[in-house]
């Protein structure tokens, strides 16, 4: 009972209360006169917003019973059922656990994807691909996580002073994912091709050598098959290193504001802002495995758990939802900080008009509320809102598009 507490006054209700706070905030500033966005994409905008905040208050809600059931009632009634070495034992409770979330929170997603995204535009695939996708999803939960869980599982009941040993298979796994994803995780669910723009591919291998950015080459991904939203994105480590461009990015942006966006993302590059998030995760990561490693045996009790193995890795699963909820406030803080200079760096590679012109697009065609309520945006946006990026760009066009659209 006193982890469910803990659990409901430090995450859910300040979940819940924030977005209380968002739809306020978008209810009184959508009744406003609209600025960077015509008025009808100004409602629209604030209406889908207000929409996602409510299905996240019911994904809240139902996070918060699931924890309850398994702390006072699931745990206790999976480990009298469960009758197994205990190496796998662990593995199948772990297991047993993650699959149950899986599919419990499966039908939000679903509506999420299917009605809500398809309702605004976003949203292309139907219902096949997003059961090809699920089941992807749920094929890699199955194998990566159960091996991950056999080792982690093998090296506390094997091994003293696991935390330590735990820290490094999470360092591994989170460097080798960051390698692996442009190659092999991320052409699981998407088709990436070499960019055929003779032209643009220049002139973006021009810009990559001005910073001395080496990469596996331009990569256009089919991201139209599933959403209508732009983006551009640098992906992997080392030699892995690709640019991955959206289709539906090429059609709707300049090639100048391309380079911008990408010059911004050369930005990150150039100040190791990857490298310092992966430093910070993993003294976060470093911070709960210790934590869990010392924690008295008294709160496994208040579970309904003994100490084991898969307790240890079930309890490192739940705390990482609060902890990890007030961690964000670290890190968004320093990700703002980091995209106001690579706002900056990426303006310096083409023009301060290019990359104002490319964020407004972006702001447009993602429907993308300009603003969000000041404490809300400490929690979740790890970008700052639009407003601030152009008046730090100072290339006025606040003036020019502030209250008339674009």
């Amino acid at each position: 009972m006193l982890i469910f507490v803990c659990y409901a006054l430090f995450l859910s209700i300040p979940k819940l209360l924030l977005s209380l706070l968002q739809l306020g905030f978008l209810k009184k500033e959508s009744a406003k006169e609209p600025y960077i966005l015509e008025k009808a994409k100004f409602i629209q905008a604030a209406h889908y917003a207000s929409l996602r905040e409510r299905l996240s208050i019911i994904s809240t809600l139902l996070d918060l019973v699931l924890v309850g059931f398994w702390l006072l009632f699931g745990f206790s009634a999976l480990e009298r059922t469960l009758d197994f070495a205990p190496l796998m034992e662990s593995v199948v409770f772990v297991l047993c656990f993650l699959v149950v979330q899986f599919v419990v929170q499966l039908p939000l997603e679903a509506y999420q994807t299917l009605v809500l995204d398809k309702a605004f535009g976003f949203a292309k695939g139907g219902v096949k691909l997003f059961v090809v996708d699920t089941l992807k999803s749920f094929v890699l939960l199955l194998v990566v996580g159960g091996i991950l869980i056999f080792v982690l599982s093998w090296i506390i009941l094997n091994v003293q002073n696991w935390e330590l040993y735990a820290f490094i298979l999470g360092a591994v796994l989170i460097v080798s994912l960051n390698v692996l994803y442009p190659t092999i995780i991320a052409p699981l669910f998407n088709k990436f091709s070499p960019l055929e723009d003779a032209e643009l591919k220049q002139r973006i291998n021009a810009l990559l050598m001005r910073v001395g950015f080496k990469s596996e080459g331009v990569f256009v991904m089919d991201a139209s098959k599933r959403d209508g939203r732009l983006n551009a994105y640098f992906a992997g480590l080392g030699r892995a290193k690709r640019v991955i461009l959206f289709d539906t990015l090429l059609d709707k942006i300049s090639h100048e504001s391309l380079l911008a966006v990408l010059g911004h993302e050369l930005g990150h590059f150039k100040h190791y802002d990857i490298y310092k998030m992966m430093a910070l995760i993993l003294g976060f990561f470093a911070a709960l495995v210790f934590f869990v490693a010392n924690m008295p045996e008294m709160l496994f009790a208040s579970a309904n758990l003994e100490m084991s193995p898969q307790a240890s890795i079930i309890f490192l699963l739940i705390i990482s939802a609060p902890f990890g909820f007030y961690f964000m406030l670290v890190v968004n803080f320093l990700s703002c900080k980091n995209e106001f200079n690579a706002d900056k760096f990426g303006a310096s590679l083409t023009t301060k008009e290019a990359l104002a012109n490319a964020l407004l697009v972006l702001v447009k065609e993602n429907n993308s509320f300009p603003l969000a309520h000041p404490l809300y945006m400490c929690f979740y946006y790890s970008h700052p809102p639009l407003m601030a990026r152009l008046i730090a760009l100072d290339c006025g066009y606040l003036g020019k598009n502030a209250t008339q659209g674009f």
